[in-house]
């Protein structure tokens, strides 16, 4: 009896559940049927509520649509400004710190600050300049002769010039000298030099400068000059009964040398001379008097080089320059 009665519960219970069930989702259908009714009938509706079909979305309203934003992934929102196909968007952003991220202020150069060629240090055009020089010849090993003289030069432009020399020479006989005569018994055949003037032209072909022990800038210039000039020698007899005589020789000059600027006035100069003479020796046919040793006397091609240190002081003092930058 208390089977029947349990099963009979049970089932009263299933029954009861499912009718419930039945009745809400019967009551949840009947509420969706009214808003789907004014759709149903789209030729009664008005044309200002076109918008109200859910198929036709209003244009303010397009950019919220996940459908239409998956369909363009290129297109860009109503409320942004398309991005130029130009611009890297992989690029990273620049960092703090960075030129990049920093802001550039105005300038105010331009192309009339760079200079391109630097002024020289020294400007020598249109002065005159005075040295007073001292030198020594280097070729003959038997008489030795020291040079002491000055010259003036005036610069016709920065690296043409035109100048007057003279010198007077002191000899000075060598212990080679001194050894002919004791080891051989023979006296050398020599002509001592007396002075000379020369009329020569300069020019600069080199200009430069280098570090003074990394402290100064040194200036410096490389010349070469060359001209004619008049040298008197005379003749050192070794005939005791000749009386010696004097030689008057067309002197042709070539040279080369080197400037210093240490001041706007002044230079330290250096340079190497060579005075080209055919110098008349005595003949080794013994005279009787002077003048027939002169008539005699042996020709002889010499190359005198001389080297010299000097000290250039400059007149004016100063300098302008006459050109723009």
């Amino acid at each position: 009896m208390k089977r029947p009665a349990i099963c009979f519960c049970l089932c009263l219970s299933i029954v009861g559940w499912a009718g419930v069930g039945f009745a809400k989702g019967k009551a949840s259908t009947k509420a969706a049927a009214p808003a789907a009714e004014p759709a149903a009938d789209s030729s009664a509706a008005p044309a200002d509520q076109a918008a109200a079909d859910p198929n036709a979305a209003p244009a303010d309203q397009a950019a919220a649509d996940p459908n239409a934003a998956a369909a363009d992934p290129n297109a860009a929102p109503a409320d942004q400004t398309p991005v130029s196909p130009d611009v890297d968007l992989n690029a990273p952003l620049p960092t703090e710190g960075t030129e990049a991220a920093k802001p550039k202020a105005p300038t105010t150069l331009s192309w009339q600050d760079v200079i391109v060629v630097p002024r020289k240090a020294f400007i020598k055009s249109g002065r005159v300049e005075l040295e007073p020089f001292a030198g020594v010849s280097i070729n003959d090993n038997l008489i030795r002769h020291y040079g002491f003289g000055g010259e003036i030069t005036y610069f016709l432009s920065d690296v043409f010039s035109i100048g007057v020399q003279g010198q007077y020479f002191v000899k000075q006989f060598t212990t080679t000298d001194e050894n002919v005569g004791l080891q051989y018994n023979r006296i050398p055949t020599l002509n001592r030099y007396l002075y000379s003037g020369v009329l020569d032209f300069g020019y600069v072909p080199i200009y430069g400068k280098y570090a003074w022990f990394n402290k100064q800038i040194m200036h410096w210039e490389v010349f070469v000059n060359g001209g004619v000039g008049l040298t008197v020698s005379e003749v050192i007899p070794r005939d005791s009964r000749n009386q010696p005589w004097k030689n008057n020789l067309l002197t042709p000059t070539a040279g080369i040398g080197a400037r210093f600027f240490l001041f706007d006035w002044l230079t330290v100069n250096f340079a190497l001379r060579d005075y080209i003479v055919l110098d008349k020796y005595e003949s080794t046919t013994r005279a009787q008097d002077a003048a027939t040793a002169k008539t005699q006397a042996d020709s002889q091609l010499v190359n005198n080089f001389m080297v010299y240190a000097g000290v250039g002081f400059y007149l004016p003092t100063k300098f302008t320059y006459k050109t723009p930058r």
